[in-house]
């Protein structure tokens, strides 16, 4: 098989689109499955876990979701559901699977954990054996139970599966073999797998989209419990939603910029542009503070070429260094630590240069926090991902502004994002990466004179979904919602950061155990989207 997407597959060319300079993708690969109907019953599943490489598709842009799936097929998506390396030591004796299969190293570590031993017979596996319900429920319970204290496992295995089975009440229950209903049937409890009004069907073999909606539901159990923090950046337009600083566990306030001319002169500026200190900011801080959450200051830059000036100027440097201190240990402020978002490093002769920085700043903070916020690094090449996780106390990774205004690419579509992720897991430990989550839209309107694009305000996007005459659904392989619509000014498409596309990344943040997720900004959140926010990282 060969991957269904070539997310790695990037263009670097630039192209200049009124002010902005944008970079381009291999946005043709970005298509769903041209076969999977949508709307089908397996769609999220499917598309959920293809774009965390989970389940792949076939180089002819297919998915076959009605095709048999093969024991070993199955035993690599049991082993990525539970995100399993290789054994240190080689384990098996089975004289079917060879080291030089595809396919070993997954078997290996679920066959050294006993997973596999319903599925063993005279010392083979028949890895090309096309597997069956009661194959893949038996080493899906095998797994799970393998979670539980000794005492636990040993009441269910002795007694405790009898209960589940007279509670199903399964016509075909007979099927089952004696030695792997036990298991079987802990995985139906635990929700993984179910039957009908005809029964279980143990001994139908498995079709792809199943396995798919099995091993999503495997994957949602093994992150049930699972605490995500939750950073809320408070700036621009954040006053409505300051209530819900009691549902973040760190606040982020972006009320300062680094102020550069030139020549050794630079100072925190929090007076001046969107990036000020606003009117009623003790009620903010105090808010804050009366939930006990940590209180960063946020200081902003984006101008690029002056960014890696600034860096190679000392004098600029300590300049800054200062007056950042200064505001810090103000006390009516009671600020707990910065975050730096410095954007627009393209170039790798920055790398350096930042990281110094950084480091000098750590040094003068002493008890004060120091997290960093970083782009994807395809493009911006002057960060030190490796470094920076090394000084900072966490990393923001803004996996969003994707977007790719000549081919409509929206701005953070599911799959780069897991790229993005993953990239910056080679260098960050996970316990210190925070996934950026943005919520924002991005509108193209077409007419007889051309395509202009916009960035509509959320509370727009939101009237307009409940006027008559749009199109809405989350779109596949982006998991990304899009509207479609006319009026008198054209052809609209739009895509949206809506509530169950943030779920689906909080949920990828979840399953790769990261810190947490980070909200920008806090003001554009709606309350669909806090209830969902509070059932999802609780």
């Amino acid at each position: 098989m060969g991957k269904w997407i070539k997310i790695i597959a990037f263009v670097v060319l630039l192209m200049s689109v009124g002010t902005v300079n944008v970079y381009a993708y291999d946005v043709a690969a970005l298509k769903p499955f041209n076969d999977l109907q949508e709307g089908d019953w397996s769609e999220a599943s499917v598309y959920l876990l293809s774009s965390l490489g989970v389940i792949e598709g076939y180089s002819d842009g297919s998915f076959r979701p009605d095709e048999q799936l093969t024991r070993e097929a199955f035993i690599k998506l049991l082993t990525s559901a539970h995100k399993l390396g290789a054994p240190a030591e080689p384990s098996l004796t089975l004289t079917d699977v060879t080291g030089d299969r595809w396919s070993y190293p997954y078997i290996q570590a679920a066959y050294s954990l006993g997973w596999l031993d319903h599925m063993v017979e005279n010392g083979q596996f028949h890895p090309e054996r096309a597997i069956t319900r009661e194959e893949v429920a038996a080493a899906a319970g095998r797994s799970l139970l393998a979670g539980l204290d000794e005492q636990e496992r040993k009441a269910w295995l002795e007694s405790g599966w009898l209960h589940e089975q007279a509670a199903r009440g399964f016509a075909d229950q007979a099927q089952f073999r004696p030695d792997t209903a036990p298991y079987a049937y802990y995985a139906m409890n635990r929700g993984i797998m179910e039957g009908d009004e005809t029964g279980f069907r143990p001994g139908d073999e498995l079709t792809r989209k199943e396995a798919a909606a099995i091993i999503h539901r495997l994957t949602d159990r093994l992150q049930s419990g699972q605490p995500v923090s939750v950073t809320g950046f408070y700036a621009i337009r954040s006053y409505s939603n300051m209530d819900k600083l009691a549902m973040v566990d760190h606040a982020v306030f972006g009320w300062s910029h680094l102020e550069y001319s030139g020549e050794g002169s630079a100072s925190l500026n929090t007076a001046e542009t969107e990036y000020r200190i606003p009117e009623g900011w003790k009620e903010a801080l105090d808010t804050a503070g009366s939930h006990r959450i940590s209180k960063d200051l946020m200081v902003f830059y984006n101008d690029g070429p002056m960014l890696a000036k600034f860096l190679q100027d000392e004098r600029a440097v300590e300049a800054f260094y200062e007056s950042a201190l200064n505001v810090l240990s103000d006390p009516q402020y009671g600020f707990t630590g910065l975050l730096i978002d410095f954007e627009g490093l393209k170039g790798e002769e920055s790398r350096e240069p930042f990281v110094r920085f950084i480091q000098g700043l750590k040094d003068k903070l002493g008890s004060y926090s120091l997290k960093v916020a970083v782009p994807p690094t395809y493009y911006y090449s002057g960060y030190d991902l490796a470094e920076i996780g090394r000084i900072s106390d966490a990393v923001v990774l803004m996996a969003y502004d994707y977007t790719d205004r000549s081919q409509r690419l929206p701005s953070a579509p599911l799959p780069l994002v897991n790229d993005t992720v993953r990239q910056a897991l080679q260098s960050i430990p996970a316990e210190k990466l925070i996934l950026g989550i943005s919520k924002q839209a991005n509108q193209w309107v077409s007419t007889s004179a051309g395509t202009e694009y916009y960035s509509p305000a959320v509370e727009l996007v939101e009237e307009r979904l409940k006027q008559p005459g749009i199109q809405a659904k989350l779109a596949n392989p982006y998991y990304v919602k899009q509207l479609l619509y006319s009026d008198d000014r054209g052809s609209h498409e739009l895509w949206y950061e809506d509530t169950d596309s943030i779920g689906a990344k909080i949920w990828l943040a979840k399953y790769y155990g990261l810190q947490g997720v980070s909200l920008w900004h806090m003001g554009n959140f709606t309350d669909r989207d806090w209830a969902m926010l509070e059932a999802a990282t609780r």
